[in-house]
């Protein structure tokens, strides 16, 4: 990735079409309660499903998503890879097996190809990033095969065009060695296969809208194409808190304050309903919000109390927000005249090196003071 870009690779989730194979109804309730964040009713239902429908295409693949993101709200970090390293060891043979039986059917071919991208996570997690593209490529080629020959199969353009947008932001190595492996290594290729799949499929969009939301807000600086985005996600599925965050970014970016305060109320509420781990992780992001709207509003002591807090107590497994709020903290150290300490927050954003715009701007306020515009 939310370094944290590739989200990513996190998610490399492939959709079948309506109604062609038994079991879609059951597995689309466990895909739609995994996006609600009822992650213990999705397991369920999908547990149930590769019981009764093994040879459905997404239901392997698809548990051992909602396998990981379930360790992800109780475990620790590194417990989570394991998790997801151990499920991938159990759905991986299954694809193996059925695409031999089912030689003629690509969505098959598509599934073991994400499964195989969905080893990458562990890689992306350590920052082992050489890793990150050999692994993704192991699954992108096979995925690449089918969507040449089926161009109608929209939601293969997602990991495609996921691994596209990495190289095209990375260095001259990375965009080589994805070119080498026969595609694009392109920005505007990368966001244009992505939109395909927001647009045209039937459950890539839901992925697809997420990454392209982040990369819209975080890497981008395009807060505008992120809103109708994150409108759409959190209208399909209130209860995602990571999908509220998003949407309350794009809001303040947007300067609705009444609307994000609004949410950033609805927000307070929910998080009671988050376990532990998920508040953790989540609290410092909020925080980081609700500092960007007092330094929006001119409040600089309240905004310089929130984002020391996001700071204090992170806890995410990536570091785009951590970013944000070390260059906030800056710009407010920098309006208050504490240059000094203004130019240890920007060195500290840069230290992340990521790829969001807060790098840039970090370096540019290294070098110039941050005034209110």
């Amino acid at each position: 990735m939310h370094r944290s870009l590739i989200c990513l690779l996190c998610v490399l989730r492939i959709s079948w079409s309506a109604n062609l194979y038994p079991g879609d109804s059951e597995v689309r309730k466990g895909v739609h309660a995994f996006y609600n964040y009822e992650f213990d009713h999705s397991i369920k239902i999908l547990t149930q499903a590769r019981e009764t429908y093994p040879d459905h295409p997404g239901v392997h693949f698809i548990w051992a998503a909602a396998k990981y993101y379930c360790s992800q709200g109780l475990d620790p970090v590194l417990a989570t890879y394991d998790t997801l390293e151990k499920s991938l060891d159990q759905v991986q043979p299954l694809y193996e097996s059925l695409v031999k039986n089912y030689p003629n059917d690509p969505v098959y071919q598509l599934y073991l190809g994400s499964t195989k991208g969905l080893r990458a996570r562990s890689s992306l997690g350590k920052k082992e990033w050489l890793s990150v593209l050999v692994q993704a490529y192991q699954g992108i080629s096979i995925i690449d095969d089918v969507a040449r020959e089926n161009p109608k199969l929209f939601d293969a353009q997602l990991p495609i065009g996921i691994v596209e947008y990495y190289a095209g932001i990375s260095n001259i190595a990375i965009r080589w060695a994805v070119e080498l492996f026969g595609l694009n290594a392109s920005k505007l290729s990368g966001l244009t296969r992505m939109s395909q799949a927001a647009d045209h499929s039937e459950w890539a969009w839901i992925e697809a809208s997420g990454i392209m939301s982040f990369l819209y807000l975080w890497v981008e600086d395009e807060s505008e194409l992120a809103l109708p985005l994150t409108i759409k996600l959190v209208t399909h599925f209130p209860e995602n808190y990571y999908f509220n965050l998003l949407y309350l970014e794009a809001l303040i970016r947007s300067r609705q304050n009444l609307a994000a305060q609004d949410l950033i109320g609805v927000l307070d509420i929910k998080r009671n309903d988050l376990s532990p781990r998920q508040q953790n992780w989540y609290d410092p992001y909020l925080d980081y919000e609700k500092a960007l709207l007092a330094f929006n509003d001119g409040d600089l002591k309240l905004s310089l109390n929130l984002v020391h807090r996001t700071i204090k107590h992170y806890a995410g497994e990536l570091d785009i927000i951590l970013g944000f709020a070390y260059l906030l903290k800056g710009k407010i150290m920098d309006i208050r005249g504490d240059r000094e300490s203004a130019r240890t927050y920007y060195t500290n954003c840069l230290a992340l090196d990521n790829f969001s715009f807060a790098i840039e701007e970090a370096n540019q306020y290294l070098e110039t003071p941050y005034k209110i515009h």
